[in-house]
């Protein structure tokens, strides 16, 4: 072409150098011509300079970045500073419209572009990691417990659901979310089974002949809570035509959680699977995937968000999504997998010296050791002083076990995505002297 600016150096530098240097470009531009054109997770990681260079790309196509437009607008993505453009990422409009989250905004052409490759390659990247049966997902600019209100909130006014079967779980943010879309919590009862507390089956049965209701099920919690058993849960919604939400929150990072989800799709009904970008994607706190063998549902989510929303939280996913890739996803999970059990030996040493085991409990993340008869708060208080984050540390009968009356006092420690094995190393020392002093 012409107008091509490489053609224009042709006058400038010899042919044959120009040649090499189209090489050298034409390699950086390889994944984001792919991305264009097939919008699907990378097999291979991208390059930092890569996803920069796309994100420029894309916002640059915003009107804000017109150096003849006329902004005359109530909103028109005025920045009081070149850092606060920086920190966007240049997408200064957001992205969608008044009603709708997802729809083209015509001030933030580049920013609806970037939206619906982030929501393609969320999609691409939920199948290539476990759940192929799905057939749409969205990248929300939400937390993971606004989600699962945003999700309720559709189904309330698009299906009539009034009321939430929740199988108990000791986190206040899913319950938030029921309450903030405006629904009715019904707990439903756990049961011991040996050390793990497990949803009461026969009591959620039960309570499904109510009018207006939908299911919230957990896949990934805190120990001694194992998850829900989703394949039969949705086998039970499909028979009394009930909604279910299956609250994925880290789920994502176990392959054995993506397997039950996949079954539980294939076996009976499922109707959005929410799961955080921070805990699965290694982002900042505030972004979340839906996603939905029902595209129609994504959309009424979509369609139920209030306002023109933040691009940040769906431009970082997109950003870790293109950074992590295919490959290097998997080879997170397995370290994961690996120091989840470098994590459990650590705790069965300290367990066989200071008189305690480890709990008995299935969960992809986390090990709990024992603490019964020691002072469980001063535990966890002389950790978090010693600058151990993370770890939960829980009284006999308290709070936090997702059953009344836990016979063990415990504390729980994470290997999630992500994590150092010096960390886990550092910190199960410090709590050997801990249980020790």
């Amino acid at each position: 072409m012409e107008d091509d600016p490489l053609t224009r150096l042709e006058d400038i530098i010899p042919k044959h150098m120009l040649a090499r240097g189209k090489i050298t470009l034409d390699a950086v531009l390889a994944p984001i011509k792919d991305l264009l054109n097939r919008r699907q997770f990378p097999k291979k990681a991208w390059s930092e300079s890569q996803v920069e260079l796309l994100l420029r790309l894309l916002s640059l196509m915003d009107t804000d970045k017109d150096p003849e437009a006329a902004r005359v607008g109530e909103r028109e993505a005025r920045i009081i500073s070149p850092l606060l453009e920086r920190l966007s990422a240049g997408f200064c409009h957001g992205v969608g419209r008044s009603g709708h989250l997802t729809a083209p905004q015509p001030k933030a052409v580049g920013a609806s572009q970037m939206q619906f490759l982030a929501n393609q390659v969320a999609l691409s990247a939920l199948k290539k990691l476990g759940i192929p049966n799905i057939r749409a997902a969205s990248v929300l600019p939400l937390s993971t417990g606004m989600a699962i209100a945003l999700s309720f909130a559709a189904m309330r006014r698009e299906r009539g659901v009034s009321r939430v079967l929740y199988p108990r779980i000791d986190h206040t943010s899913p319950k938030r979310g029921i309450e903030l879309a405006g629904l009715e919590t019904i707990p439903v009862n756990t049961t011991l089974d040996d050390d793990a507390v497990i949803v009461d089956m026969s009591d959620l049965e039960r309570k499904m002949s109510a009018d207006g209701i939908a299911v919230l099920a957990t896949t990934t919690f805190f120990p001694p809570r194992e998850s829900d058993p989703v394949k039969e849960i949705s086998k039970m919604c499909a028979e009394a035509d009930i909604p279910l939400l299956i609250n994925n929150a880290y789920g994502v990072q176990s392959e054995r959680v993506m397997s039950s989800i996949r079954s539980a799709i294939d076996a009976g009904r499922v109707d959005i699977i929410v799961q955080s970008s921070d805990k699965n994607f290694l982002t900042p706190v505030g972004g979340s995937i839906i996603a939905s063998p029902d595209g129609a549902i994504i959309e009424q989510v979509a369609e139920t968000y209030a306002g023109r929303a933040t691009a940040a939280p769906i431009v970082q996913t997109l950003s870790a999504m293109l950074l992590i890739g295919l490959e290097r996803y998997t080879e997170l999970r397995d370290k994961q997998k690996s120091n989840l059990s470098f994590l459990k030996e650590q705790l069965e040493s300290i367990a066989g010296k200071v008189g305690q085991r480890i709990l008995d409990v299935e969960n992809p993340v986390a090990i709990a050791l024992t603490l019964n008869g020691l002072n469980v708060t001063g535990v966890g208080a002389k950790l978090y002083n010693q600058r151990v984050t993370g770890p939960r540390a829980v009284r006999s009968g308290d709070q936090g076990s997702c059953i009344d009356d836990y016979p063990h006092s415990y504390i729980t420690m994470n290997a999630a995505i992500g994590a150092r094995r010096k960390d886990i190393e550092k910190a199960t020392i410090k709590l050997y002297k801990v249980l020790c002093s």
